[in-house]
């Protein structure tokens, strides 16, 4: 295996390192290498034995760093080693690949933050790991508006601009510093402002801080809500998809928190006259957008809630968050088949994929989240059916909670952005019309009575 660059398109040439490779396992190689070919990733291979004591600077600025234990390699020894890795590379994440002796059951896990451990089946088998290089090298930054910002401010975070060349972040603006005119001016002329998704919640507290009562400025904070509830809900992620990350459940219980608080101020702001579909729907975009899509389904419903006066908005947003973790503990192909292809219908009558729901939800008890009852009925009722046809209990109309319904609803228009919006070029609220015209002439899946609710919602 040799290095490889971004040859997917001329125009965008990635010079940092996204994955280095610590191990000299066939199989081992041959999975990461499909992922890499897949996304295009800067890679370099090197067996473990020959890292150096003084990295060079090209390699300690790998974004993802792989090491794998070998089948007879005792876990203490292959902990040293993973510690002299995070101590070679102070900002990289590390993922551990577990020998199969190890279980969950023997084994608690790294409690570093820097570290994810997978076991055998979650990196060969599922898309975990996928999952992870695309958000550790492609998620790390989102793009704002630049005239979010507030002149003659004090900034709390740095903003960067996204080098054409070679795709690297420069820092345009820095933390603890005046935003002066001179410099607000040049910044509102470029193409793309940038800020680190870490950075999402001193960013909501900037726009919290500056933000006007006009429509505009209510558009400036119900974006800085959605960006902090996806940065939230990744952060929660880390806790719940995978086997042995050992995150304290106070911090995992911290992250339902913060996301509960942030959800109860969007709740406020989206019962104003403000039309907000579109701030959301444009709030982020980036090449790990598809791998998880939960914050604009969860928001989508949360609107449709607080507009229509059906079901509790944060019951809504809360559910709706965590309804799709399950779908990581899927294999591969059913997982990337609901994720990536453009029909769902047909990938929901697989009876492996009917069974995440229970799967969601088991996940969020495992690490004792403080769900209420509610959130718990509504998670596994997300892709149940007013005909009674849905999974995972075929639950009769009357007893159907109507913030499941709402969620399904909210998929069913994020799937419309992702396809008909993407291969068409109509307008967002012509698709939701018709999403919801299709759906009333047979009602099926949604009652009739629920359809008319909902109705002046999308608008």
């Amino acid at each position: 295996m040799t290095s490889m660059t971004d040859s997917k398109n001329k125009t965008i040439f990635r010079l940092k390192l996204e994955l280095l490779l610590l191990t000299e396992a066939e199989d081992v190689l041959n999975r990461a290498k499909d992922v890499i070919s897949k996304h295009y990733l800067t890679f370099r291979h090197l067996p473990y034995a020959q890292v150096p004591d003084q990295l060079p600077p090209d390699l300690m600025k790998a974004q993802l760093i792989l090491i794998s234990q070998n089948a007879d390699e005792e876990l203490v020894p292959f902990t040293d080693r993973g510690d002299r890795v995070l101590r070679l590379f102070p900002r990289g994440r590390v993922v551990t690949l577990m020998s199969s002796s190890f279980s969950r059951d023997n084994l608690e896990g790294s409690q570093n933050p820097r570290v994810t451990p997978l076991s055998q089946t979650e990196f060969f088998s599922t898309l975990k790991f996928e999952y992870l290089c695309m958000y550790r090298c492609r998620a790390q930054y989102v793009e704002v508006p630049p005239n979010d910002l507030f002149s003659m401010t004090k900034m709390l975070f740095p903003a960067f601009v996204r080098l054409s060349l070679n795709q690297r972040y420069l820092a345009v603006v820095h933390s603890n510093t005046i935003l002066s005119d001179e410099r607000f001016a040049r910044l509102t002329k470029t193409e793309g402002l940038y800020v680190q998704l870490k950075d999402a919640e001193k960013y909501l507290d900037y726009i919290r801080t500056y933000f006007d009562t006009s429509g505009v400025g209510l558009k400036k904070r119900a974006r800085a809500l959605f960006l902090a509830i996806y940065y939230y809900s990744l952060c929660l992620n880390e806790s719940l998809l995978f086997d042995f990350k050992s995150t304290s459940a106070f911090q995992a219980n911290q992250f339902y928190s913060n996301l509960q608080k942030v959800g109860t101020e969007l709740v406020e702001i989206l019962k104003t006259d403000n039309n907000l579909w579109d701030v959301f729907r444009e709030a982020h975009a980036g090449d790990f957008e598809l791998f998880w899509r939960a914050p604009w389904i969860a928001v989508y419903g949360t609107l449709i809630s607080v507009k229509s006066a059906q079901g509790n908005p944060l019951t809504v947003l809360m559910a709706g968050l965590l309804a799709d973790t399950g779908i990581y503990d899927l294999e591969e192909a059913t997982t990337a088949r609901f994720l990536f292809a453009d029909d769902k219908a047909e990938t929901e009558k697989i009876p492996d994929f009917q069974k995440h729901p229970l799967l969601s939800l088991n996940r969020c008890l495992l690490k004792n989240l403080p769900l209420s009852e509610e959130v718990k009925e509504v998670l596994i009722c997300t892709h149940e059916r007013a005909d009674q046809k849905g999974f995972p209990n075929q639950v009769p109309s009357e007893k159907l909670p109507v913030e499941a319904q709402i969620i399904r609803f909210a998929e069913k228009i994020d799937q419309g952005v992702n396809t008909t919006m993407k291969n068409t070029g109509v307008g967002f609220r012509f698709m939701k019309e018709k999403v919801w015209e299709a759906e009333n002439a047979q009602p099926k899946e949604f009652s009739a009575t629920f359809l008319a609710n909902i109705a002046d919602a999308l608008i």
